[in-house]
């Protein structure tokens, strides 16, 4: 008993004295705590059914490798997902209790708000106290959990679908709530209140749009929970650090300057093009990547299995051709161990250069249960059906987000050049009417006539209040327009950086181009 707590407690499962432990046993504990905080967890219930599938998955694939229920439910609990929880309870309860590992799953499902994952846990229960094979109960669970999945996950495709359409439209209606505000200033003198209402509005429905879109999009994690891996990833943060702060310096020079606010648009723009094309190249690679991990596992477990061989010689007996786009990283795998360099290394080398979150589950399930003795054969199948699901169901994601992100580039194009059009003809008309106002004032034939500025109120429009008015809106539109196709496609937040500077590029061009034209036109009517 007192070697089981002293277990419990290395395992940080238990609370403890670490005064009361040998030296050498205090800095494993001390060391092993340090561990566990830097360890990230994927806390977010948004992204449970997403983990749980892993789970499943993981546990279908560790299961086959001979392993007590004691250890299965401990290396489950030590996962960075969102449902390591549950198992974790079920792993104390069981320690502590010195209970039945059914027993406990029935605990843990009667204290579960989430249905689905209540429902699992005593499908578990009646499993565990059968005594059915594990391995044939977690490969049918995770079966029906991806389906069950998959569902959701087209369900939310469909929504999505329908949801970016309703945002072009909403687009186009909060530009005409402007435009329509600005015509009825020089119609007539609107309170200021009805111009701060409507623009309001606007950007309450706009930005409404884009969070609709963020809810409405497929839960799931495509960049590692670890942080930036990949060598894109590396040198996109690190650009970001400087590029994102240059540009923030730069566009507030230019305004300190005095200059157009379209520069300052630009010049911010052209600093954040680095980073956007970086993790634009990032985001590419990693889709080539996670369509071809299925594959490699597949092929892999299939030679180690038929073959009764090592995975280091299966390696070398496949041809590279058949791994797809991870050939490099499969090529410098095999090299790697063929030198002799400790496997765990090596295969956590893999994952980092590819930066995906799916290739390092699908790794980790891979690699870890055939280093345990895992059936290398089912191993790549569970592996593999895991990885290939979610491969086809992005897949399926990319194709509404691409459509969505090049509508909403000439969208953006057309109610930042129209806005800037009419408030610019705006400020020439009002302009040319006041010098005609004042030709007729001093004319001697009307001077018993209505001024010009008693029927029409042109020469009263706060240009001012309409140039603030036509800017936030722009700046509004950029911000939405930014997020929008990220939330839509998912990925690196540093994503957001590559739409961002797309739409300050359109939006600063906007801003100097437009205006210039309009005058161009207006001088050729009016001299004509």
């Amino acid at each position: 008993m007192s070697s089981i707590r002293l277990s419990l407690k290395r395992k940080e499962t238990a609370s403890f004295d670490l005064n009361n432990l040998p030296v050498a046993e205090e800095k494993k504990a001390k060391k092993a705590k340090k561990e566990a905080k830097k360890k990230p967890v994927a806390t977010s219930q948004r992204n449970l059914q997403f983990d749980l599938f892993a789970h499943l998955s993981y546990m279908a694939s560790v299961s086959t490798a001979g392993v007590t229920r004691a250890e299965l439910f401990e290396f489950a609990s030590e996962l960075p997902y969102a449902s390591s929880r549950y198992f974790r309870d079920i792993h104390m309860l069981a320690r502590k209790l010195n209970i039945d590992y059914a027993e406990a799953c029935t605990m843990v499902s009667e204290r579960t708000k989430n249905g689905e994952m209540s429902s699992l846990l005593l499908r578990m229960a009646g499993s565990l106290a059968s005594g059915e094979d594990e391995t044939e109960f977690f490969q049918r669970e995770a079966q029906v959990i991806g389906e069950a999945y998959t569902n959701q996950y087209e369900r939310d495709i469909e929504s999505l679908r329908k949801w970016t359409d309703a945002y072009v439209t909403l687009l186009v209606a909060s530009g005409l709530i402007v435009i329509i505000a600005v015509i009825s200033m020089m119609i007539y003198q609107i309170g200021v209140a009805m111009i701060v209402g409507m623009a309001s509005l606007m950007v309450f429905s706009t930005v409404l749009g884009s969070w609709i879109i963020y809810a409405s999009a497929p839960r799931e994690i495509k960049t590692r929970l670890t942080g930036s891996s990949s060598t894109l990833q590396k040198l996109s943060y690190a650009s970001f650090r400087i590029t994102g702060a240059g540009a923030a310096l730069a566009g507030s020079v230019v305004v300190l300057m005095g200059m157009e606010l379209g520069v300052a648009l630009l010049v911010s723009s052209v600093f954040l093009v680095p980073t956007g094309y970086l993790i634009s190249r990032d985001d590419k690679n990693i889709d080539k990547k996670d369509a071809d991990v299925a594959s490699v596992v597949r092929v892999l477990g299939g030679v180690t299995s038929a073959v009764g061989t090592t995975i280091t010689e299966a390696l070398g007996s496949v041809d590279k051709r058949s791994m797809g786009n991870l050939k490099p990283e499969v090529e410098r795998l095999r090299n790697s161990l063929v030198a002799g360099i400790d496997p765990e290394l090596c295969w956590r080398r893999l994952v980092d250069d590819t930066g995906s979150e799916l290739v390092n589950r699908t790794i980790e399930m891979f690699y870890k249960s055939i280093s345990m003795g895992g059936d290398p054969g089912i191993v790549g199948e569970s592996s593999a059906f895991y990885a290939s699901r979610i491969a086809f169901l992005r897949a399926k994601r990319q194709m509404v987000a691409s459509t969505f992100n090049w509508l909403v580039l000439p969208m953006h194009i057309a109610m930042v050049g129209l806005l800037e059009f009419i408030v610019q003809i705006m400020v020439l008309f009002s302009q040319q009417v006041a010098e005609s106002q004042e030709k007729l004032a001093d004319s001697s034939t009307l001077n018993n006539q209505y001024a010009v500025g008693e029927l029409f109120t042109f020469g009263q429009i706060d240009l001012g209040m309409v140039g603030f008015l036509v800017t936030t809106v722009v700046l509004v539109l950029t911000a939405v327009n930014t997020f929008a196709p990220k939330a839509a496609a998912g990925g690196s937040n540093l994503k957001i950086v590559y739409h961002g500077a797309i739409m300050l590029a359109i939006s600063g061009v906007m801003m100097l181009g437009v205006p210039r034209f309009a005058n161009s036109i207006f001088s050729s009517i009016v001299s004509g």
